[in-house]
């Protein structure tokens, strides 16, 4: 694994991914953006899964498998060390990993990670989560 699942993505980076994605199943269909066809019907030819789900999704089971696991690792020191209180720097930004799943899992989502199937059944709520925002946004 490379460690971007573990990354908190902003919604610049969100929104790059996305119009990415979008340029790429244009070109593959053959269609122009002055064609004015609209994204699901895209979607339904091209039959590619959102990039911004499958993100998701694999960031909700490396977390979930990174939990589970035995041995003493640094990905699970990292998660639970705070590099200090109080406002992050300038630039930095706000949000961690761990206020995403908290938000999905509730405050004791380090032992909901433990048990498999209900861990397996908030990864589609934690990926639709993301989506359904994007379409609020």
């Amino acid at each position: 694994m490379g460690g971007w699942e573990t990354w908190a993505l902003t919604k610049h980076h969100r929104n790059m991914l996305e119009h990415c994605q979008r340029a790429m199943e244009l070109s593959m269909v053959g269609i122009k953006n002055e064609d004015k066809i609209r994204n699901t019907v895209i979607r339904s030819k091209t039959k590619v899964t959102d990039v911004l789900t499958r993100i998701d999704s694999l960031k909700w089971r490396w977390t979930g498998h990174m939990l589970r696991g035995t041995q003493e690792k640094w990905s699970d020191t990292i998660t639970d060390w705070y590099p200090r209180e109080g406002k992050r720097n300038r630039g930095r930004q706000s949000k961690r990993l761990e206020d995403e799943l908290k938000l999905t899992a509730g405050p004791k989502w380090k032992r909901v990670a433990r048990d498999r199937v209900q861990w397996k059944l908030l990864e589609e709520a934690f990926a639709k989560r993301h989506t359904e925002l994007r379409d609020i946004i």
